[in-house]
Parts: C-alpha cells; structure tokens; sequence
C-alpha cells in the first residue's frame, strides 16, 4: 500500500500526524485529542502498527504510541530508541512529570523536598519514584538523595516535545550544562 492509500482516510492522518507531533500518548489521550471515538482511534492506529508507520509500548498500566520513521522512509531509523518512549512515557504522566521536572531543576532532593512540590501522599510519591528508578530515568545516591539518572537527555526530551516551560529551560541549563536537541 503506498503512502497516499494509507493515508486516504482523513481520520488515519490526523492520528498518523498526532502521533508525529507528539509521541507518548495512550490510546484514551489520543482519541479525545483527535476528537474520535477510542474504537476508531484504536481501529487506524492498529491498522498504522500493521503498515509499520507506528510503534507501541506497554509502559506497563497503558499502550503508548510512537512515530516509527519518517513518511515514505522505509529505511529509516526509528524516531525515538527504546530508552527514549520509556521517558516520554513517564514524562506524559501528572506525578512523573512534576517529580522528574522538579530534580531537573534541583539537581537532587530529599524524599520530603520532592514531596513538597509535588503535593500527593508520600506513599504515592514512593510508588511514583520506585517505578523511575526501575525503569532507569531516577537514581537514588547513598545519601538517599534523588536525581536524574541522564538529565541531558531527559532535558532534551523535554524542550523537544515542550514539556518544559521556558525558565525551567534556564534551570535546565544551569543545573545540565549545554545540551544540543
């Protein structure tokens, strides 16, 4: 099937060019973002996986899509590595993003420090930072201070997909050095 077949169907390329715009979403996120149906959305997003235009990844509670090569570019490499949706996935969510924004800022913190910001029960706030640390994007040192395991490149996901707001970039800079997108 060649690119214009795939994508004749206006409900197919909005979700093709979403997910484009912004990888990392789940099924739920991107139905209401399309205005479209979860059947229908979940419809041509599979039929995109089956034409190899789309990837998904279980972050574990959610099916999380993202862009898999450039239109037409058969041979490219995929847009984001493995270690890269695994990120943006967490940066798509409340509570990851506002920790994980909060040590981007903070270099690193205290338990209590990040609670303090995030505002959610410290028990949550546990659970939220033992799934980071799994996943490698949050590190805890001997002085059981949290910080970011690759701030340069969670920085650079961040100002790449606008999920950090223009001071936090200065912070970004300050706390990170200079980083190329």
């Amino acid at each position: 099937m060649t690119g214009d077949e795939v994508f004749a169907v206006r409900s197919r390329r909005a979700l093709y060019e979403f997910v484009r715009a912004s990888p990392g979403y789940h099924l739920r996120e991107i139905a209401r973002a399309t205005n479209l149906s979860i059947t229908l959305a979940d419809y041509h997003l599979r039929f995109l996986e089956r034409h190899e235009l789309v990837s998904s990844a279980m972050d574990g509670e959610y099916k999380r899509f993202y862009p898999k090569y450039a239109l037409g570019d058969v041979g490219a490499r995929p847009a984001l590595t493995d270690r890269q949706k695994v990120t943006l996935g967490f940066l798509r969510q409340t509570v990851p993003l506002q920790a994980i924004s909060f040590l981007m800022e903070q270099d690193s913190a205290l338990h209590g420090e990040i609670l303090a910001h995030v505002r959610i029960s410290a028990s949550t706030l546990t659970h939220h930072l033992k799934k980071l640390m799994r996943a490698g994007i949050v590190a805890r040192d001997p002085d059981l201070r949290f910080r970011i395991a690759d701030g340069k490149e969670v920085a650079r996901l961040m100002v790449t997909y606008e999920l950090a707001g223009a001071d936090q970039i200065d912070a970004f800079v300050r706390v990170w050095g200079e980083f190329r997108l």
